[in-house]
C-alpha cells in the first residue's frame, strides 16, 4: 500500500462522534461524566462514560462495531477494575495514528467502595449542548471530588474545575458534598469553593493541608458493603486479576537487521506512534532486563573487530547469553508485560544467528538456534531488509560482502520466529513506519476480537447524523 501525499491525519473528533451516534443507534444508555467541557473539537484525554450495568457484557461488541463503522481498529481492552473497562481505539493515516480512548464504567467503584450508582446518574442525566449526555451538575462534581479526593492530589487546576463543577448548581452539590463527607471536611471544602478563591489562597490551602484527613473521613463514611456483596465482589476481582495475568495486555516488538538498514530511525518513530496504546514504554538493547551497563562505553564502529572466542568460551558465552534472557524474561519482561507495556528491543537473542562476528561466537549455530527456540518469542519480529548498496551507502562499518551477506542471513532467521514481517527499508521513512504500525495495529486489533470472544454486532451498522 502507498501512501497519500499530503493527507492531514483525521482528528480524533470523528472518532468520537462516530461512537456517540453507535451508542444512540442502539438505544444505548450512556453518560459522559467529566472533562466533557471542549468535546467534541479538543479531547485532550479518556473519555470517561458510563453505562447501566446490564450494558457491561454488550459494550466490547458494540465498541468493536463501531471501530469498524467507523474505520478505526479496537486494540486494546483493559478490565481495571470489575465494573470498568479502557479502550483504545486507532485509525492509522500515512505514518500518523489518531486515537480514542474511551474508558467506560457501571457503578462508579474505587479502593473496593461503590461511590455512584449507575442507575442513579443515568436516570438524571442531561443533554449537553452538543447533543451528548452528560451527568447533572451535582453528579459531575461529586464523581470529579471522589476522583481527586481517592488520589489524594489536587492542583489548581483540578480545584477550579471543582469550583466550576459546584457553582453550576451549589445548592444541589452542597447537599451531596454533606452526604459524602464529615461536617468538619465539607465544611472545609464548602468554604473554599464559595468563596471561590484563586488556589493560592488560604481556603484552598487549607484544603490542600488537610488532603489526606479528607479522603480518610470519605472513606470512613462511605456505606459499608454486605458481606455477600464484598464476597462477590473479591470472586469478581480474582478472576479479573486471573485473566489479566493468562492474557497480559503489553506487547513485545524486537527490529532486528543488518547494519544500516535503519533500526534506530524505525524504533524511535514507531515507539512514539504507539505510546498512547500502552499503559508505558520500554526500550532494551538486545537483553531484557535491568543488566549493569558498561562504563564509558563508546559507539561501536567496527563491530567485527576483535577476535572469535574459543569453541568453549563461545559455548560458555551463549550458555550466560541465554541464562540471562531466560530469568530476564521471567522476572522482568513478564511483569511489564502484564502491566500493558509495550516493550521494543532493538536486536534480540537470534541476533546472534545472522551475525556472530558481533559477538565473537565461534561455536555451534545449531547450538545457538536450539537454545533460542527454548526463549520467549516476542509477538512480534520486524526484520528491515535493503539491498546491500544501500546498505553501504548508509554505513560502512564492514565490507560490501559482509553487508550482502548479512542481508540473506537476516532475511532467513525469519523462519526462527512464529510472528516474523520483513519490511522493505529502500524506500521513504514515513511508508516504512507505516508498513511497521500497520502490521502492529492489525494484531493487537484481532488478539482483542480473539480474546473477547466478539464479533462486531450490528454489522453495517449505520452512523449517520440525525
Amino acid at each position: 500500500m502507498s501512501l497519500k501525499q499530503n493527507l492531514a491525519p483525521t482528528s480524533n473528533q470523528a472518532i468520537f462522534e462516530h461512537m456517540i451516534r453507535g451508542f444512540e443507534a442502539v438505544g444505548m444508555p450512556y453518560c459522559l461524566l467529566a472533562g466533557y467541557d471542549g468535546f467534541p473539537q479538543h479531547i485532550p484525554s479518556d473519555v470517561d462514560f458510563m453505562v447501566a450495568t446490564k450494558s457491561n457484557a454488550q459494550l466490547p461488541a458494540l465498541i468493536a462495531s463501531i471501530a469498524e463503522a467507523s474505520g478505526t481498529k479496537l486494540i486494546q481492552h483493559i478490565q481495571h477494575e470489575t465494573t470498568a473497562s479502557y479502550f483504545i481505539l486507532a485509525k492509522l493515516q500515512g505514518s500518523h495514528i489518531t486515537y480514542l480512548h474511551p474508558d467506560s464504567s457501571s457503578d462508579y467503584r474505587r479502593n473496593g467502595k461503590r461511590w455512584l450508582l449507575s442507575e442513579s446518574v443515568l436516570e438524571n442525566r442531561r443533554r449537553h449542548p452538543h447533543g451528548f449526555w452528560i451527568p447533572s451538575a451535582a453528579d459531575a462534581f461529586i464523581y470529579y471530588l471522589i476522583k481527586k479526593l481517592d488520589k489524594g492530589h489536587l492542583s489548581a487546576l483540578q480545584a477550579s474545575e471543582l469550583t466550576h463543577r459546584y457553582h453550576e448548581d451549589s445548592a444541589s452539590c452542597r447537599e451531596r458534598l454533606y452526604k459524602l463527607l464529615p461536617i468538619n471536611e465539607a465544611s472545609l471544602l464548602e468554604a473554599a469553593l464559595n468563596e471561590n478563591k484563586i488556589f493560592a489562597d488560604q481556603a484552598w490551602k487549607s484544603v490542600e493541608i488537610n488532603l489526606t484527613g479528607i479522603k480518610q473521613a470519605m472513606h470512613a463514611k462511605a456505606q459499608t458493603i454486605a458481606w455477600r456483596a464484598r464476597w462477590l465482589d473479591w470472586l469478581a476481582e480474582a478472576q479479573r486479576v486471573w485473566l489479566r495475568l493468562r492474557a497480559p495486555t503489553g506487547l513485545r516488538i524486537a527490529f532486528l537487521g543488518p547494519d544500516g538498514s535503519g533500526k534506530s530511525t524505525v524504533i524511535s518513530a514507531v515507539t512514539e506512534q504507539l505510546s498512547q496504546s500502552f499503559r508505558q514504554v520500554e526500550y532494551r538493547h538486545l537483553r531484557p532486563g535491568r543488566l549493569p551497563k558498561k562504563s564509558n562505553a563508546e559507539p561501536v564502529t567496527n563491530p567485527h573487530a576483535k577476535p572469535l572466542r574459543s569453541k568453549l568460551g563461545s559455548h560458555l558465552k551463549l550458555l550466560y547469553f541465554w541464562s540471562q534472557y531466560m530469568l530476564g524474561n521471567l522476572t522482568w519482561l513478564y511483569p511489564r508485560y502484564v502491566r500493558s507495556t509495550l516493550v521494543i528491543f532493538d536486536r534480540y537473542f537470534h541476533d546472534l544467528l545472522a551475525d556472530p562476528m558481533r559477538y565473537r561466537y565461534g561455536g555451534s549455530l545449531n547450538l545457538a538456534r536450539l537454545l533460542g527456540r527454548t526463549l520467549t518469542q516476542p509477538d512480534l519480529v520486524f526484520i528491515l531488509d535493503a539491498p546491500a548498496e544501500i546498505l553501504q551507502s548508509r554505513k560502512q562499518e564492514v565490507s560490501f560482502a559482509e553487508s550482502a551477506r548479512q542481508r540473506t542471513a537476516y532475511q532467513s532467521l525469519a523462519a526462527e520466529f512464529n510472528n516474523s514481517h520483513i519490511i522493505n527499508t529502500n524506500q521513504p521513512v514515513e511508508q516504512v513506519i507505516h508498513d511497521v504500525l500497520s502490521q502492529v495495529l492489525d494484531f493487537l486489533e484481532t488478539r482483542t476480537h480473539r480474546r473477547l470472544h466478539i464479533t462486531p454486532i450490528n454489522k453495517g451498522l449505520k452512523l449517520c447524523k440525525p
